[in-house]
């Protein structure tokens, strides 16, 4: 998806008729504490000084801080050293395999490693749609271009939003 249709997209959702391109769409189902709609509005803003900035050139991670709402950059984790980030690792391979992906949920993500999985180069999901179900529920749903796709950033996002449980449900084919 070309930025000016995702950013149509972020503003308006897709056009009666219209079918995502990639392999179809993912939803998601993300829980929150009364507030769904704020949770899809701040992510919507977030992502959408995300696409209005993209460049290219890309910008630095201090041009980004200045271009990002500030509650988000807030969110992010502060930049860590190497040392600190082997050790969380060795830590984090030490745990059993359904301990590890509560442990990586409930990491917060650094803005340099947010904005990495952000570069057009590395994005393989495209915001599609949104909507509140209810005070504690919305529905995102995204188009991508494979399945398996990394979604650690959008749930990073959405979390940093407001979130307090991100869920995929299953592939829509286009």
């Amino acid at each position: 998806m070309i930025p000016p249709d995702e950013l149509r997209h972020l503003r308006e959702g897709p056009r009666v008729g219209e079918r995502p391109g990639g392999i179809g769409t993912v939803a998601m189902t993300v829980s929150c504490r009364r507030d769904s709609a704020g949770v899809i509005d701040r992510a919507r803003e977030t992502l959408a000084a995300v696409l209005e900035s993209a460049g290219p050139p890309w910008p630095s991670v201090g041009a980004w801080r200045g271009l990002l709402p500030g509650w988000f950059v807030s969110a992010c984790s502060p930049e860590r050293p190497p040392e600190e980030v082997a050790e969380w690792l060795r830590w984090w391979r030490s745990l059993p395999p359904d301990e590890r992906a509560h442990a990586t949920e409930a990491q917060e993500w650094t803005l340099a490693d947010w904005l990495f999985w952000l570069e057009p180069v590395e994005r393989s999901w495209f915001w599609w749609d949104a909507r509140a179900e209810d005070p504690n529920t919305a529905r995102i749903e995204v188009e991508v271009d494979e399945w398996p796709a990394p979604l650690g950033a959008l749930d990073w996002l959405l979390r940093a939003s407001g979130a307090t449980v991100v869920r995929h449900d299953a592939v829509v084919p286009s």
